[in-house]
């Protein structure tokens, strides 16, 4: 069942008998039945109304699609099978937060307040911060000699030179819309002056050209921290919840692979 919902795949049909003979299509010997059009309407609210014809020629372009890539052995490599039993993992999880969280609460003067304290960068500091950007992605080694360069052409030519793929292009970067560490950055650092971002193998060289003020009226404001404080409580009771199964359940863990901290974090589950 689980290799219909995540892999779609395969040219020999997905459904268990019992439809009741309620096939409303077949694509390539692929039953479709009016429980797949359901599944297609829960998945987006933006087609929990759309009209069946439509939910039906998204469920056949998908069943194309994964017919076609598993005829070309896209679901033949090693990785397929722990690929498959994430998304069954996720799929599971995601429902079990949504059945066990209680709505957020309504944050006080006082809890909105300090998320703005908090979040200066979103609210009373943010700012339109104009960016020339070098994005690249250069091979071990060679990080250490490009962040040495402090001009943006210096950076161009050793790229060339190296011939390391790269693209530059103008950002316009909202402090409030991107992480904490790279907003404070971007506020604090000298106009014309390079500097660099590393994002796994990434490696970005910025120069920041002009900032601009942002501000907002006193509701979105609100609104905006106010989804933040929700955020992080739905976050915080994620992190209660995984922690009452860990304490719960045995789990043993190979030598080399014990968490450093007892409580660490798990990952975070969008509601």
């Amino acid at each position: 069942m689980w290799s219909c919902l995540f892999a779609l795949a395969t040219t020999t049909g997905c459904h268990q008998q019992g439809t009741g003979g309620q096939i409303i299509a077949t694509v390539n010997g692929q039953e479709i039945t009016p429980q797949d059009l359901q599944a297609e309407a829960r998945s987006s609210p933006a087609l929990a109304q759309a009209d069946s014809s439509i939910l039906l020629q998204r469920v056949i372009a998908r069943a194309l699609l994964a017919q076609a890539g598993h005829n070309r052995g896209m679901d033949r490599y090693p990785g397929y099978p722990s690929d498959m039993a994430r998304l069954k993992q996720d799929f599971i999880a995601q429902r079990m937060v949504r059945s066990s969280l209680k709505p957020p609460p309504t944050p006080t003067s006082a809890d909105l307040a300090k998320v703005m304290a908090d979040n200066p960068y979103s609210f009373a500091r943010r700012q339109s911060v104009t960016v020339d950007d070098i994005n690249m992605q250069p091979p071990p080694g060679s990080v250490e000699s490009l962040e040495s360069l402090k001009y943006p052409n210096d950076i161009m030519e050793r790229l060339a030179r190296l011939s390391i793929p790269n693209s530059r292009k103008t950002l316009t970067l909202d402090t409030a819309k991107v992480p904490a560490a790279l907003a404070a950055r971007l506020s604090a650092q000298a106009l014309g002056e390079l500097f660099f971002v590393r994002d796994n193998n990434q490696l970005a060289a910025m120069t920041v050209t002009g900032r601009t003020p942002i501000s907002a009226r006193p509701d979105e404001e609100e609104a905006a921290a106010t989804q933040i404080f929700q955020a992080a409580k739905v976050q915080a009771e994620i992190e209660a919840l995984v922690g009452q199964l860990k304490s719960q359940a045995k789990i043993v863990y190979r030598n080399g692979f014990v968490p450093a901290h007892k409580a660490d974090a798990p990952p975070t589950l969008q509601r």
